[in-house]
């Protein structure tokens, strides 16, 4: 009790600077503490009146602090101090924008937790879990099915490993990539997940069991070889490696106040001091050398101006896709069509549209950019400005209806008894933050091939077993 009230303390003491010192106009600042209010109450409500665990709405709430509230705020604040109106996103600040930004997030917030609070009042039908007696054979068979796919890809890991994924995607579509990346190269997941659930509920330490454990340790090298950050992005290493700490040790994670702490901690202190070391222009060997140069960096960059980059541009660009809504109007479910059917190849539909982050950067691009230079324009969008340029103010009302219901879903499967159920609702919640900071088409794309690995490619598989075992046992007969 005596934590959570010292996180509570903590988290309105790094929102209170920002209203005292940060240079924002006082209705920007009032429209911000309406937001942080809405939020803290959900996080007060989190932290003591649920008693089912649900590490993804942490997600939510360490998103929505980070990315529209402290970000912004200090992002404003460099408008006014450095008198400078060019946003991060290459955008001209203007106020009105500011002001609707907010409001819109502050309806999309009360509309989710309303809905969220609804949605977790109700009783979860959780289907019994049957312990399957042959899974030492599944996990055997699994591991020799993630083999094969190691080996038969073995060239294309290998090019990761030189060229750092640039060869490796040259004249492979984004469908194709997205399938071998995130589905076909994933296999190995959900079989050391089975493996670790084994090794837990085995009543005995027999023959299956150490056969077992060898495995389970083979599958562990297998992902690692796989699955590295020379092979991977940042954005789906954490979601795997988190999952199976989680499987691993879940005492580190097993509660609504653990995951909270440890998100906050992570998202808000330590990612930006590590990216202040990584962005300081210095190697290993000179800050070794010259630890001062650290020192240097702390005092004359500060944690904090990581927050005003384009990394933390959710709000921004959410201002942008406001501003372009009212020149151009709404898509009116196009940009949404995207995203949702992103599996469909460009060369079937050429008419597909183009990811919202990229289509707001195009027109960030057209709008801001200077003569002759050539801005970044593949930019988040998060989910609440893919809610607003699909259908306005609906569209934020629906979105945040859905998430919510998403939410539910995932806190159902978590506290389930199928671990392949729990491993995906527990890979939801660490991959929420890159699926609300958005855009829609790749947060949504990654999250569904995260699911056709860890619950599809399993269950088919099963059933097959089931099939060959009738038919053999027919057949006998």
């Amino acid at each position: 009790m005596k934590g959570k009230t010292i996180f509570l303390l903590l988290f309105v003491s790094l929102f209170l600077p920002l209203l005292i010192f940060t240079v924002v106009p006082i209705y920007l600042k009032l429209l911000f503490t309406l937001n942080f209010s809405v939020l803290f109450i959900m996080t007060v409500m989190y932290l003591y009146k649920d008693s089912r665990f649900s590490p993804i709405l942490a997600a939510f709430i360490v998103f929505s602090f980070l990315f529209f509230i402290l970000a912004p705020m200090l992002q404003i604040h460099d408008v006014y101090k450095l008198n400078d109106l060019k946003m991060p996103n290459k955008m001209i600040y203007k106020d009105y924008l500011m002001v609707k930004t907010n409001i819109y997030i502050f309806l999309f917030n009360v509309v989710f937790f309303m809905a969220y609070r609804f949605f977790m009042s109700r009783k979860a039908k959780l289907k019994a879990y049957k312990f399957d007696k042959y899974l030492p054979i599944h996990i055997i068979i699994l591991f020799g099915i993630s083999l094969i796919i190691f080996l038969i890809n073995f060239d294309y890991i290998k090019t990761e490993y030189l060229e750092h994924n640039y060869t490796a995607l040259e004249g492979t579509s984004k469908s194709a990539l997205l399938f071998k990346e995130k589905i076909i190269l994933m296999v190995p997941f959900p079989v050391f997940i089975l493996s670790v659930h084994y090794l837990k509920k085995a009543k005995k330490k027999n023959t299956n069991f150490y056969i077992v454990l060898l495995f389970s340790i083979l599958l562990l090298i297998l992902l690692l070889v796989i699955k590295n950050p020379l092979t991977e992005k940042r954005n789906a290493l954490g979601p795997i490696y988190l999952t199976i700490m989680f499987f691993l040790i879940p005492r580190l994670l097993n509660t609504n106040f653990k995951s909270l702490l440890f998100l906050f901690f992570a998202m808000v202190i330590i990612f930006p001091t590590i990216s202040l070391i990584t962005h300081s222009g210095y190697s290993l060997t000179q800050l070794r050398a010259k630890p001062e140069l650290l020192l240097f960096q702390l005092r004359n960059h500060g944690v904090s101006n990581t927050f005003t980059t384009l990394n933390y541009d959710a709000f921004i660009n959410f201002s942008a896709t406001i501003e372009h809504v009212e020149e151009d109007g709404l898509s009116y479910g196009r940009q949404l069509s995207g995203g949702v059917f992103f599996f469909i190849p460009r060369k079937i539909w050429e008419n597909k549209p183009i990811s919202t982050g990229e289509y707001i950067g195009e027109y960030l691009e057209r709008e801001y950019s200077e003569k002759g230079k050539r801005s970044f324009n593949n930019l988040s969008n998060p989910l609440v400005s893919e809610g607003y340029i699909n259908f306005g103010i609906i569209g934020i009302i629906l979105f945040a209806i859905l998430l919510a219901y998403f939410l539910f879903m995932m806190s159902v499967w978590i506290n389930s008894q199928d671990p392949l159920k729990i491993s995906a609702g527990f890979y939801a919640s660490m991959h929420m933050i890159f699926f609300l900071r958005g855009d829609f088409t790749n947060g949504y794309a990654f999250l569904m091939a995260s699911f056709v690995v860890i619950l599809v490619i399993p269950k088919i598989y099963f059933i097959l077993f089931r099939t060959a075992m009738k038919k053999q046992s027919s057949n006998a007969k």
